[in-house]
């Protein structure tokens, strides 16, 4: 309270004087009054004073304005008030009414405040500051500006809330008995309240918290979330602003099931580099732990990611993509660790690479490791599958030969293929398929290597030579898959060698005008080397062969007064390839289990340049018709707006001596906000449906948008995916999946300025079916001081529900929406 007596005393001097220079003395008789409503009689030339009245006492040198006072000071600053004394000498004085200090970056606004026009220091009584930029604002019985940015507050309270003066009460406000002010910077408060509402809720004698906008380090508020998996999840995030270009989170969290897991995040940028990444531990998983008979693996749980960018000249870029996790269950117990959803993915990749690309010629290398997800890890592939260690790519595009018409283009690939667990002679007594493959059936284990639903190994049954505890294979007529013994190779089966590969594929193409006519020829000699590690040396010599011919036909006309636009578009496609038998070929590259046919119907290029080593003779030919419909352009001189398209076709398969699926594909966009899609294929060898792909969207301006999807497929392929049981995230139904019928939807409305909905998910139409998905909703102040994140969540391959709960006050850490942080990095629902 020193400051305010200092304060009184100053203004209590000024008064006196004033007074007395008001009472008549000696004036020199020819001397005119000063003028009113102008600048002072004798304005200096560092400020400039205006007021209805103005009085000034040329032998003290006391200047006294009265109604609408202001001074405009050389720097910028401007003082407002209602009433203001100072002394021209010694540029001090006091103001009263209604009294506002503004310059560049703050205003302080006051009842009573003695200022210094020599420096920047003032003192006010009973004011606020306030910032142009949506930071915190302060109120105090006393604020002192001590520097250009720099206060003292004594008995004054923080907020972020900006509600009108009438609201007694802010939703939440710090209340500090002291506190030193940095603007843009930090506060540094003594005896400090949290209050929510006024009503006092946590105490602390010292607190440091950022009143800017931007990115301060300090505390985040704490996040709550509640599951089966792991119970309840308390985690108190540290944001730290390392540089302007560089942030790292450190979040400790408390796991009531499991113990404390430690996490840090990071994000960088540079004019020619970004990157992102982190870390995390989990030291002695206590569920590990007292579940050890069933996970086998060590309680000591941890995980890393790196993803960063770098250009390195003009064309030239590079990067690297790092994931690394201690064992295949961190991805279903801890899914949003990573940013992404991991329990889908049948393994995790980590890579380095560098791109190159100028005047037509690109190169690539790439270094690639994957990590196998999809079983316990004591049962699962990583051993046998091929990392490429280097695989390097190069292409030229098309350019005219010998200045003809005629193209020329070349692709090249050579790989190195590595296999960690070295080359195996046999897999529990089981040699493998023409040194290729081991025929494990899809699961990639062996009857005798599979373990017991308890874990254990070693579960042939003498009795019953055809136990299975598993029931995937063929030695159980009761088995979900029969695909053990058959001597084919299937997606999920161990591979047995390793080596190189080199690939080399030139083309020669040649466009072709014929009246209306497009035509597009184009021919290509592959050639594929293979030099495995434990089998000999081989080759393979392939021809394929592509067309395509179309022609536009179209038509303007009127539909009331909307002008329209059609165009028709028939197109004819085929490709071929001619290959000589590959069986007895080495294996490095298999071919996918399923192709869809919907993705051969949208680019019938996937034929002839298939990467894979089984590339059987194919012979397709298409016919498809495209309508497109045009409407007004949006804008006066824009590009005409495409109201929809549809196209239709089918085709012909030579070597199967059969049609192809019949296809419809759509696209209606009657407007801005609406959206209509649908892809759907009709086999007519089989007079059934074999697939659909509905959806409709809807988008708003304001951000609103709501998806509705349905999906079936006839006949799925199984696929290495889920079958050894070992616990609830890896047991895969034991009837087989006969349809996908499932229906998906999306949606995230604004309903209010105050409160956001959102929901995702998708339902089976199958009995037995799964389902999962979440709901939620942001909740935010009209005052603009807090936000909330309501979500339940479903997992269905670990058939979990948990609830969180996230709080986060403005001003106070992470400026970005909880809406936005909450759709960030989240793809479509779905299995």
């Amino acid at each position: 309270m020193r400051r305010v007596g200092a304060l009184l005393a100053a203004g209590a001097l000024l008064l006196a004087a004033a007074a007395q220079a008001q009472q008549p003395g000696p004036t020199k008789p020819t001397e005119p009054p000063p003028p009113t409503e102008t600048p002072a009689p004798q304005p200096v030339p560092d400020f400039i004073l205006t007021a209805d009245v103005v009085n000034y006492d040329k032998d003290r040198d006391l200047y006294e304005a009265t109604g609408n006072v202001k001074i405009v000071q050389a720097d910028g600053r401007v003082v407002t008030s209602d009433w203001a004394l100072f002394n021209g000498t010694t540029r001090t004085g006091v103001a009263s009414g209604n009294v506002v200090v503004v310059d560049a970056q703050n205003a302080v606004h006051a009842q009573f405040m003695a200022i210094d026009l020599n420096s920047t220091v003032s003192i006010g009584m009973n004011g606020t500051l306030d910032n142009p930029q949506p930071g915190l604002a302060v109120r105090g019985e006393v604020i002192e500006r001590t520097g250009v940015d720099t206060y003292r507050i004594e008995n004054g309270n923080f907020s972020s809330c900006r509600c009108s003066p009438d609201k007694e009460r802010r939703p939440w406000e710090i209340e500090a008995k002291a506190a030193e002010v940095e603007l843009p910077g930090y506060a540094v408060g003594h005896d400090l309240w949290i209050k929510v509402f006024g009503i006092p809720v946590f105490y602390t004698p010292w607190l440091t918290f950022p009143v800017k906008d931007q990115k301060q380090t300090g505390f985040l508020l704490p996040s709550y979330k509640h599951s089966h998996t792991n119970g309840s999840e308390i985690d108190l995030p540290f944001f730290w602003s390392v540089a302007d270009n560089v942030n790292t989170t450190l979040t400790p969290q408390w796991v009531s099931r499991r113990g404390f897991q430690f996490t840090d995040t990071f994000e960088y940028l540079t004019e020619t580099s970004s990157g992102r990444g982190g870390g995390s531990i989990l030291p002695s998983d206590r569920e590990v732990q007292n579940n050890s008979e069933e996970e086998r693996f060590s309680v000591n749980r941890w995980a890393y990611w790196w993803r960063h960018q770098q250009a390195v000249a003009p064309g030239l870029s590079a990067g690297v993509d790092l994931t690394a996790l201690s064992d295949n269950n961190m991805s279903f117990d801890f899914p949003r660790m990573l940013g992404r959803d991991l329990q889908h993915q049948r393994s995790i990749e980590s890579a380095g690479w560098v791109d190159g690309a100028k005047d037509g010629v690109f190169l690539q290398g790439v270094l690639s490791v994957n990590n196998d997800l999809q079983n316990p890890n004591d049962v699962d592939r990583d051993q046998f599958l091929l990392q490429q260690l280097p695989d390097l790519r190069a292409a030229l595009v098309p350019r005219e030969l010998f200045g003809t018409p005629i193209g020329a283009s070349i692709t090249t690939r050579y790989t190195d293929f590595v296999q960690f667990g070295g080359q195996h002679k046999t897999v529990f007594g089981h040699a493998p398929v023409r040194g290729q493959f081991y025929d494990t059936g899809t699961d990639g284990r062996f009857d005798s290597g599979e373990p017991t639903a308890t874990g254990g190994f070693g579960s042939t049954n003498p009795v019953n030579p055809n136990f299975d505890p598993n029931l995937d294979d063929a030695n159980n007529p009761k088995a979900t898959t029969h695909t053990e013994g058959d001597g084919v190779f299937e997606e999920g089966e161990l591979l047995a060698d390793a080596g190189s590969r080199l690939d080399f594929y030139p083309k020669l193409d040649l466009p072709v005008q014929l009246g209306p006519v497009q035509a597009y020829a184009e021919g290509g000699v592959r050639e594929t080397l293979w030099f495995p590690n434990t089998e000999s040396d081989a080759s393979r010599t392939m021809f394929t062969l592509r067309g395509d011919a179309r022609s536009d036909f179209g038509r303007t006309y009127v539909l009331g007064t909307l002008p329209l636009s059609h165009i028709i578009e028939p197109r004819v496609r085929f490709a071929g390839i001619w290959a000589q038998d590959q069986t007895n070929d080495p294996l490095f590259i298999p071919a996918p289990a399923q192709v869809e046919p919907r993705l051969i119907d949208g680019d019938i290029r996937l034929i002839t340049d298939d990467p894979s080593d089984r590339v059987p003779d194919a012979r397709l030919v298409q016919l498809q018709v495209s309508n497109r419909l045009y409407g007004a352009p949006r804008t006066e001189g824009g590009p005409p707006r495409l109201l929809g398209e549809l196209t239709f076709g089918s085709g012909y398969d030579w070597m199967q001596k059969s049609f192809t699926r019949v296809f419809v594909l759509a696209e209606v966009r009657p407007s801005q906000s609406w959206e209509v899609g649908l892809d759907g294929g009709y086999d007519p060898e089989g007079g059934h449906l074999q697939d659909l792909r509905a959806t409709i969207g809807w988008s708003s301006a304001a951000g609103s948008n709501v998806r509705l999807a349905y999906r079936y497929n006839r006949d799925p392929t199984q696929l290495f995916e889920g079958f050894l049981g070992r616990g609830e995230e890896y047991n895969g139904s034991r009837t087989p999946t006969s349809t996908v019928n499932q229906l998906t939807l999306q949606t995230y409305l604004l309903t209010t300025t105050w409160l956001e909905l959102f929901a995702e998910g998708y339902k089976s139409l199958e009995s037995g079916g799964i389902d999962g998905g979440r709901v939620g909703a942001v909740i935010r102040s009209t005052c603009k001081c807090w936000d909330a994140l309501v979500e339940v969540e479903k997992a269905a391959r670990t058939n979990d529900t948990s609830v969180s709960f996230q709080f986060r006050l403005t001003g106070m850490g992470d400026q970005q929406r909880l809406s936005d942080l909450d759709r960030r990095g989240r793809g479509d629902a779905g299995p």
